[in-house]
């Protein structure tokens, strides 16, 4: 009776490995093996071919190559798309975007607000009447909304500390990581504050983005406001080393 429960669990848990092994879509996160650390399915049971790397072996693959048959290592192993059309910084604001998780939704929203950039700034390259003119227009929206995230990055932030009963603002050194956050969460806010009825969201986003890669706009000020605010209390960022 022992012998028999412990062949069905080890047939279960086969049959759960080589289905595990054969699902295309998982990635190297969801596959990984949690027996040994920084190990994957694919490293342990040696089952995973390499994948292929240019375009050039794509083409010259054989009708009877291993590939076809056998389950493939993903090119890079994170969420990440290989996709020349992939960005990070798209990626994060789509991120920072979401809601309920409706992921599909907050894609279309993007791409409707690089088309009404693309459509301003064209417009403006159209009317350019001189070559100087037409050369400063960048036409691109994803340089204009990694230009304008740069804009609005603050340099500090501002912290409570409690000090005898008192609690004080202490200006503090922000990270890069939640810096960037910062400044695509003040986008945001800002579209969402001056939101009418009468527009919807791409438009004013769009705007509020172009606006942010000119060095203006809302966005621009609440940045300023962060400063302004840290150096109002500049006199108690000492109380950041003291215990």
């Amino acid at each position: 009776m022992l012998k028999s429960s412990y062949l069905i669990r080890y047939s279960s848990f086969q049959f759960k490995r080589s289905f595990h092994l054969t699902i295309p879509s998982l990635t190297a996160g969801q596959t990984q093996y949690h027996g040994q650390k920084n190990s994957t399915w694919w490293d342990k049971y040696d089952s995973h071919v390499d994948p292929v790397q240019t375009r050039t072996d794509l083409l010259n693959m054989d009708d009877l190559d291993e590939r076809h048959f056998r389950p493939v290592k993903p090119v890079i192993p994170t969420y990440q798309s290989f996709s020349c059309f992939h960005d990070p910084i798209i990626s994060r604001v789509i991120g920072i975007l979401l809601r309920e998780g409706n992921r599909e939704l907050v894609e279309e929203l993007i791409h409707k607000t690089f088309r009404t950039m693309k459509l301003i700034q064209i417009g403006k390259y159209n009317r350019a009447k001189t070559k100087e003119e037409r050369d400063s227009i960048e036409c691109n929206p994803v340089t204009l909304l990694k230009q304008a995230i740069k804009n609005a990055t603050p340099i500090v932030r501002l912290t409570r500390i409690a000090k005898g009963g008192t609690l004080y603002s202490v200006p503090i050194p922000i990270s890069p990581i939640r810096a960037t956050f910062t400044a695509i969460r003040l986008l945001i806010d800002s579209t969402h504050d001056a939101r009418p009825h009468d527009q919807r969201f791409w438009t004013l986003f769009a705007k509020e983005i172009m606006d942010a890669a000119q060095n203006q706009g809302r966005t621009i000020k609440k940045k300023q406001e962060i400063h302004r605010n840290a150096e109002l209390n500049r006199a108690y960022a000492h109380f950041k080393w003291q215990k």
